[in-house]
């Protein structure tokens, strides 16, 4: 009798620690799938403001963000101090901000990504001052739950996308 009551508890303590050492390891790969819309976003036929208006997500619906897109106009960026490659007076024109002080910059007919000290004063590591901002519209098109697709330049009116920047 107490072997029959003593294998079921056996088997069962073995699956806990089993189901417990499982459960320490964390996942591989999570994907966190859709975005809310937390604002009513216009749709348009292409990532352009001046594109047809194709309809409207609705705030309270689950999208999908298929890509995106960043579209840059140049900042000025003008050298003040020799620094690598570059002398006092060379400009560097500045697109794409990348992080931690990284950006995609143009220089002699080339494309490329730059550390740049902007807010710097005289401080020892500034090399540069900036002229002119550079002006950034992210783009994303995004998929409704219906299944037709539109670009939209308002992601800040989506919740739940840090996944996706």
């Amino acid at each position: 009798m107490v072997e029959t009551l003593l294998i079921p508890l056996v088997l069962v303590a073995a699956l806990m620690v089993s189901e417990a050492s499982a459960q320490s390891k964390p996942p591989a790969l999570y994907v966190d799938k859709g975005w809310r819309t937390e604002k009513t976003t216009v749709a348009y036929a292409r990532p352009d403001k001046r594109s047809k208006r194709i309809g409207q997500f609705t705030a309270g619906t689950t999208v999908a963000a298929l890509t995106g897109e960043v579209h840059s106009a140049p900042g000025k960026f003008t050298v003040t101090r020799p620094e690598g490659p570059y002398k006092p007076g060379d400009v560097l024109w500045v697109y794409t901000p990348l992080g931690e002080g990284s950006y995609m910059v143009w220089f002699k007919s080339r494309m490329f990504d730059e550390e740049l000290p902007f807010r710097c004063e005289d401080a020892p590591g500034c090399w540069g001052t900036l002229n002119k901002q550079w002006r950034v519209v992210w783009w994303v098109k995004i998929k409704s739950p219906e299944g037709w697709e539109g670009w939209t330049f308002e992601p800040d009116n989506f919740g739940n996308k840090d996944g996706c920047g």
